[in-house]
C-alpha cells in the first residue's frame, strides 16, 4: 500500500495580508494532491491543520472541495483535526461540510484498510494532556493485534520541541506496534526511528513563517509518500514549487550590489540592512527603486552599528536594556516592561529555566489577594463567595503562565 502523508497545509492563511500569499498556499496543497494521485497513492492522510482555523474564508473551502472532486475516490482520505482548525466550544469543523473522515475528535478511532489499521486522534493539549497518554496507550493495545498499523496525530513530541509547555508527549509515551507515525503539527519535515517504527512529521507545504526559511532551504517544502508493502515503511520525499523565500544581510554602503537569486516566481525578500549612522530614508527609497518588479514583496530591518548614548533622547539612555525597557514599555506598559526585559536577558543566554520561573514568580506576585484566596475568617470558615475568588484567581494563574511560556516558546524557537 502506498499512502501520501500530508500536513499543516492551512488553507486560508494570508501571509502578510496579500492575495498572492493566500493562493500560494491553496497552489501547494493542489499540486500536492496531484502528485499522489499521480503517484497513485491509496491513501491520503491529512495530519491537522488542513485549514488555517475552523471558521476558514469560502475560497478555502472551495479549493478543498474541487480536491476531493479531482481525488473522485481514487484516494482513501482521512484527517484529523489540528489546533488551528479545531472548532472552540465543541462547535462542527470545516471538513464536515465535505464527504471526508474526521478520525478521533473525542478520542482515538480506527479503521481497518486493506488489512492495515489506521487510527488517528485530532488534537489534545493542556488539561487534556493526560486523556491524549490514555489514548496512545489504548492504539497500541489495538494495533497488537495487527501486523502493520499506521498512528494518525497533530501533536508536538518532546524530541522535535524540547521546551516546557511546547509538547504533549514525550517519546517514551507514543505507542509501540506501530509500523508509521504519520505526524502534524512541526513544519519542519523530518522522520527518525522510533520504537520500531518511523515517525515522521510531513511538515507544512509552504513556509508559513520566516523562521521556516532555514529548513526549507535544507529539506524543501512538501510531503512524504510512504511505501507499506514491505518489510518496513519505506519513505519518499516529495518538493513542492512554492515561491522561495530569502533573507539577505548587506552593509548599507554596499547595498546596490544586493543580489536577489532568479527564481520561477517574484520571491519574498527579508533584507537586513547593516551600517553606522544609517540614513534610513535614503536606504527605503532606494530599496523600493530596486527591488519594484523584482520580488512579491520585501521585509527590511536594519542592523546599525556605534550609537553613542550622547546621541540619544534622555529616556532611552542606558544601553540595549534602556532601548528594549522603552520599546516593551511602549507596548506593554511599565510593569509588564520589567517582565519582558527579565525574559530577554534569561532566554538570549539560554536561561530557559530561569525565565520559566521568572514569569511564574510574577504572576504568583500579581495574584496575590490575601484571604480572598482562601484563608479563613476568624472562626476558621471560608465563604462561598471567597472560595469561588480563589478558584478563579488560579484559574487566572494558570492562564497567565500558559500565555507566557507559549511566548517563551514563539521568542527562542
Amino acid at each position: 500500500m502506498r499512502i501520501a502523508h500530508i500536513a499543516d497545509t492551512h488553507l486560508g492563511y494570508r501571509q502578510y495580508n496579500i492575495e498572492e500569499r493566500e493562493n500560494d498556499i491553496y497552489d501547494a496543497f493542489c499540486e500536492a494532491i496531484e502528485i499522489a494521485l499521480k503517484e497513485r497513492a491509496e491513501v491520503l492522510i491529512l495530519a491537522g491543520d488542513t485549514f488555517d482555523s475552523a471558521t476558514p474564508p469560502v475560497k478555502a473551502l472551495h479549493v478543498f472541495k474541487e480536491a476531493l472532486r479531482k481525488i473522485d475516490g481514487r484516494m482513501e482520505v482521512l484527517t484529523v483535526l489540528g489546533d488551528h482548525d479545531m472548532p472552540r466550544r465543541r462547535g462542527m469543523p470545516p471538513h464536515k461540510l465535505f464527504d471526508v473522515r474526521v478520525l478521533g475528535v473525542h478520542g482515538i478511532e480506527c479503521t481497518e484498510i486493506n488489512g492495515i489499521l489506521f487510527g488517528g486522534i485530532s488534537n489534545l493539549k493542556g488539561r487534556y494532556t493526560a486523556a491524549l497518554r490514555g489514548e496512545m496507550a489504548k492504539f497500541e493495545k489495538i494495533a497488537s493485534k495487527y501486523k502493520k498499523s499506521v498512528l494518525i496525530a497533530h501533536q508536538a513530541v518532546e524530541k522535535f520541541l524540547p521546551f516546557e509547555g511546547a509538547y504533549e508527549l514525550r517519546e517514551g509515551e507514543l505507542p509501540g506496534n506501530v509500523s508509521y507515525y504519520a505526524f502534524g503539527h512541526v513544519h519542519s519535515r523530518q522522520s527518525i526511528r522510533i520504537n520500531d517504527g518511523i515517525f515522521a512529521y510531513a511538515g507544512s507545504t509552504e513556509i508559513m513563517r520566516k523562521d521556516e526559511i532555514s529548513t526549507w532551504k535544507k529539506r524543501g517544502k512538501g510531503f512524504y509518500l510512504v511505501d507499506l508493502d514491505g518489510e518496513e515503511p519505506l519513505l519518499h520525499t516529495i518538493n513542492l514549487n512554492i515561491r522561495p523565500q530569502f533573507e539577505e544581510e548587506v552593509e548599507a554602503e554596499a547595498l546596490n550590489g544586493l543580489q536577489i537569486p532568479e527564481s520561477e516566481k517574484p520571491p519574498i525578500l527579508h533584507l537586513t540592512v547593516g551600517g553606522m549612522h544609517i540614513n534610513r530614508q535614503k536606504v527605503l527609497e532606494n530599496v523600493e527603486k530596486m527591488l519594484r518588479g523584482r520580488v512579491l514583496t520585501y521585509k527590511i530591518a536594519f542592523k546599525e552599528r556605534g550609537i553613542s548614548p550622547s546621541t540619544l533622547p534622555e529616556t532611552v539612555r542606558g544601553g540595549g536594556d534602556g532601548i528594549l525597557r522603552e520599546i516593551f514599555s511602549s507596548f506593554l506598559g511599565e510593569e509588564l516592561a520589567e517582565l519582558a526585559l527579565s525574559l530577554h536577558r534569561n532566554l538570549s543566554a539560554g536561561n530557559i529555566e530561569d525565565a520559566i520561573k521568572t514569569a511564574e514568580a510574577f504572576f504568583e506576585e500579581r495574584f496575590k489577594c490575601g484571604g480572598a484566596c482562601g484563608e479563613g475568617d476568624a472562626e476558621g470558615t471560608q465563604s462561598a463567595e471567597k472560595r469561588a475568588r480563589g478558584r478563579e484567581v488560579e484559574k487566572r494563574k494558570r492562564k497567565g503562565r500558559k500565555r507566557v511560556r507559549e511566548w517563551m516558546f514563539k521568542m527562542w524557537w
